[in-house]
């Protein structure tokens, strides 16, 4: 078995559809995908529940890399998120700000998505504790 590298990784979306076509490809045995892309990957630390809990969900990775617009191998898993509207609001903002060269901390970040919960109308029991973790 190959010694992880590095810290641990979370595969791309690229990397997920690989193994399942490999897994496929090579006698639908979990373990032995497992096995296989601990080689390939170490530091993704592959264990079978995740293989499983992939399966489970390939169409939703196949619709996520055909809306990825070539950019599957970076894209990470997509995350729902609780409020998408006050998200799609801060990404807007970001995107934007990013655009006209303004730098921006993690408390701005934390101050627009609450500027953007209260115009979206988010009741305050729903909105998100915000810390620096959530960056990451």
């Amino acid at each position: 078995m190959a010694k992880q590298v590095g810290k641990k990784e979370n595969a791309t979306l690229w990397q997920w559809i690989e193994i399942l076509d490999w897994h496929y490809a090579n006698g639908k045995v979990q373990t032995k995908t497992v096995k296989h892309f601990h080689q390939v990957y170490p530091n993704l630390c592959l264990t079978q529940p995740q293989i499983s809990k992939w399966l489970k969900k390939e169409s939703t990775l196949h619709t996520e890399l055909e809306s990825s617009g070539g950019r599957s191998h970076s894209l990470k898993q997509v995350h729902q998120t609780q409020h998408p509207e006050v998200t799609e609001m801060l990404d807007l903002w970001v995107s934007k700000a990013m655009t006209d060269g303004l730098f921006f901390t993690g408390e701005v970040l934390c101050q627009k998505w609450r500027l953007f919960a209260d115009l979206a109308g988010v009741p305050e029991d729903e909105c998100l504790v915000l810390s620096e973790g959530w960056l990451s």
